[in-house]
């Protein structure tokens, strides 16, 4: 490839970004806003708001990514395996109105964020509604929405440079979206928009390279160009040197995270009761919706109770959650909560009759005046997040019991962790 051909080439990947991230944005403007705004429970402006910072911040997360040979295999894997090839993701409209998008957008949405963000999903989902000033529910369902989409957009423009995993690569190289990042949520990702290492991986040093090319060499100045041109090739040459060694990028992709007391120290603040679920089958609900559950999950058993004619309604009938975890020692919800949380709003939609109560315990260590905030506040994270599904709040309820109503013997440990629940009730079928 001759000089000229080669600067086309690296003048056209260095308007990509920028295209790429108007083009996603424009993508989620109109009745595409209000859509997400809908699904995700908080107004327009918010949603605007939000989605000011998550593009950007999900764009630099898969920069950072794709970076690397092996993470932009795992992308474009991922890209491939969810589908987000075909032409129901070809805009964010389409997405969100094919039946059940926005179910299946926030169902493949968390796997995709752990994909592109690792373990910086949790800390990316508080940042965001710290930023935009809505609520953590309502902050990781907009990116597990979102994503989708910005990976179908990638891949699309990733084919014009060669496709696949080579296409991702060269989309996202010498790009540095971290400009249009807020500063917190560029520290969640953890590339710094100012350090030397950010600007290493993101490529400046080469895009300056390209920007401040010698110009067009006139006829009779040919002088004018030859040692910039000189000096250009001796930096390609630096910068290859230091591309072709796969450790460099390791070090500067992955900073070593902020020490965190390992999970595994502490109990989870909620460990379901989890006897057998059984295998999972599937289950056709009323609308022709199949939704994949466990046995003797708590999908299964509600649906039985809803389905039995001979069974009333009562105040004594309630069923645990045996897949709802929150932070310890918090009433935020963990990611992992998600897909139960989505099975029981498909079937409050297929039972429209239905109204349900929520209910939060605790065990009885510690204050009681505290265990009883905690699980009030737990009970209505739940009900708030059931809302945000597309469950009218008039069919929900909560409340908290703290301490009361054991199920198990709290002078166990595997007593107390049984007795941290969260229970739901049928008050209407």
């Amino acid at each position: 490839m001759d000089f000229h051909a080669s600067m086309e080439v690296k003048n056209m990947e260095s308007r990509m970004a920028p295209n790429l991230l108007r083009l996603v944005t424009d993508e989620f403007r109109g009745d595409t806003l209000n859509r997400v705004a809908s699904a995700i429970g908080e107004t327009p402006a918010k949603t605007q708001a939000a989605l000011g910072g998550a593009i950007p911040a999900l764009l630099a997360g898969i920069g950072n990514r794709v970076s690397t040979t092996s993470g932009a295999g795992e992308v474009f894997d991922a890209i491939r395996s969810n589908n987000l090839d075909t032409n129901q993701f070809a805009t964010a409209a389409s997405a969100l109105t094919a039946p059940n998008g926005v179910i299946g957008l926030t169902a493949m949405g968390p796997s995709l964020l752990k994909t592109v963000l690792g373990d910086r999903v949790g800390g990316m989902t508080d940042g965001l509604a710290s930023f935009a000033g809505i609520n953590r529910a309502s902050s990781g369902s907009l990116l597990s929405l979102a994503l989708p989409i910005i990976l179908s957009m990638a891949g699309r423009r990733a084919a014009a440079l060669g496709g696949g995993v080579t296409g991702l690569m060269n989309l996202f190289k010498g790009q540095n979206f971290l400009q249009d990042v807020p500063a917190g949520l560029a520290g969640v990702l953890g590339l710094g928009g100012a350090t030397a290492a950010a600007r290493q991986v993101y490529g400046e040093a080469e895009r300056n390279a390209v920007a401040y090319a010698p110009e067009e060499p006139r006829k009779s100045s040919w002088w004018k160009w030859v040692v910039p041109l000189a000096l250009l090739a001796g930096l390609i040459w630096l910068l290859a040197s230091l591309f072709s060694r796969p450790e460099t990028p390791k070090v500067v992709v992955n900073p070593p995270a902020p020490t965190v007391t390992p999970p595994a120290v502490t109990p989870p603040s909620v460990t379901p009761p989890r006897a057998d679920l059984g295998a999972f089958i599937d289950k056709v609900l009323p609308n022709g919706l199949s939704l994949r559950i466990p046995t003797n999950g708590v999908e299964n058993r509600l649906i039985g109770f809803i389905e039995d004619k001979s069974r009333a309604v009562d105040k004594e009938t309630w069923f645990s959650f045996d897949r709802l975890e929150f932070e310890t020692g918090s009433d935020r919800l963990k990611p992992s909560s998600q897909e139960q949380l989505r099975n029981v709003s498909e079937i409050l939609k297929a039972y429209p009759n239905v109204n349900v109560k929520v209910g939060g315990y605790t065990d009885n260590v510690g204050d009681p005046a505290d265990n009883q905030r905690l699980s009030q506040n737990r009970s209505v994270n739940t009900m708030n997040e059931l809302a945000s599904l597309g469950i009218d709040r008039s069919r929900l309820a909560a409340e908290g019991y703290g301490e009361k109503f054991p199920v198990a013997d709290n002078s166990t440990e595997e007593g107390r962790q049984r007795n941290r629940r969260i229970d739901v009730r049928v008050t209407k079928k």
